[in-house]
């Protein structure tokens, strides 16, 4: 009679235990979600922030239409036509933000994946993209939005 108390409590203790873990692991996946904490970006969040950068960017540049210099980061946003290239020169780092583009010259590195991408290829978005030389960049295949930090 002693041992199944014994064992009764046991078993009450441990289902108690697993019951409670198991509330504890189900709230934490229902908040995480989401939220800060959770490690996947969706793309409306990313363009939420982007856009929120675009908002901290500065006053516009009397150089050219529809670009926007930024004083804290040093990236200016411009906007290139279809056949327009961007050279930004040696050093200078450009980032796809919206339509596409294809690279120009003797090709860049995409600083984001680590790989090399050769002349005429396509530039994935949100890709941070070093130009090695003044003769490299991208040209546009339709209207472009860009963030271009300018080398040398």
């Amino acid at each position: 009679m002693r041992k199944k108390i014994i064992v009764l409590i046991i078993s009450v203790v441990l289902a108690s235990a697993f019951f409670g873990s198991g509330m504890y692991v189900g709230a934490a996946t229902k908040s995480g979600a989401g939220s800060q904490n959770d490690p996947v970006v969706s793309l409306s969040y990313l363009e939420y922030r982007l856009g929120q950068l675009e908002g901290k960017t500065g006053t516009s540049n009397s150089t050219g239409a529809g670009q926007v210099t930024s004083e804290t980061t040093g990236y200016e946003k411009i906007t290139i036509g279809r056949g327009e290239r961007s050279m930004p020169g040696e050093g200078g780092v450009i980032v796809l933000y919206s339509g596409a583009c294809t690279v120009v010259g003797k090709g860049v590195m995409n600083i984001t994946s680590g790989t090399i991408i050769t002349e005429g290829s396509t530039v994935p978005a949100y890709s941070q993209i070093l130009v090695p030389d003044r003769d490299s960049g991208v040209v546009a295949s339709e209207s472009t939005v860009l963030f271009v930090l300018y080398g040398e």
